[in-house]
């Protein structure tokens, strides 16, 4: 269990990593089509970033390169900046997550959760991430729900990349846990209530 929990947050960061975009497209200016003749175009053309972007940005390198307390300064430098972007939320997360801050990850995707209603794909991210560190914390039934909404979704917005198949196959491992645990919990009690017997306590 553990070493799929690895991972299955390794593919969901790389993912991550492949659908964010840093840079936001530039405006063309007024003056673009003189400035064009004049020659004086690479400012135009220059992709324009605002901090939260820039500090993502500096996360992720941050990350990638296994410093985690520095990819925790710069995602929550880029909550700061932008309070209302889910997306900062979702790494920060990440990086909490990567330092064992199992429950800082916990609040902070919650948070995520509740800014990104209109950022589907940062929503499917952040309904994956929960419903593995449901599995990791070992809450089988929240997690059989956590996926179970993670799978509606992918229904519900069918253009959000995700991986339904993924839900089912947690659901049905997480489904014979359980069934193994309660099996074992029988056999547990009958075996004490043997020593019981036999010592008469």
């Amino acid at each position: 269990m553990r070493y799929f929990s690895i991972g299955i947050v390794a593919l969901g960061f790389m993912l991550s990593l492949s659908s964010v975009s840093f840079a936001e497209k530039p405006k063309p200016s007024k003056g673009s089509a003189s400035a064009g003749a004049s020659g004086s175009t690479a400012s135009a053309s220059k992709p324009k970033t605002s901090p939260s972007q820039e500090h993502i940005a500096k996360g992720i390198g941050a990350y990638m390169a296994r410093d985690y307390a520095g990819a925790t300064a710069a995602f929550q430098a880029a909550v700061a900046a932008d309070p209302n972007r889910a997306y900062a939320y979702y790494m920060l997360g990440q990086a909490f997550r990567a330092e064992k801050k199992l429950d800082d990850a916990d609040a902070i995707w919650q948070k995520g959760l509740s800014l990104a209603a209109r950022d589907p794909n940062t929503r499917v991210k952040l309904l994956f991430v929960i419903a593995d560190l449901r599995e990791q914390q070992g809450r089988w039934d929240d997690a059989i729900a956590a996926w179970k909404a993670y799978a509606d979704f992918l229904a519900a917005v069918p253009k959000v990349k995700g991986y339904p198949a993924t839900a089912t196959e947690r659901i049905q491992v997480i489904e014979r846990r359980k069934a193994m645990e309660a099996d074992y919990g029988k056999v547990k009690e009958r075996i004490q209530q043997r020593e019981r017997d036999v010592t008469g306590s």
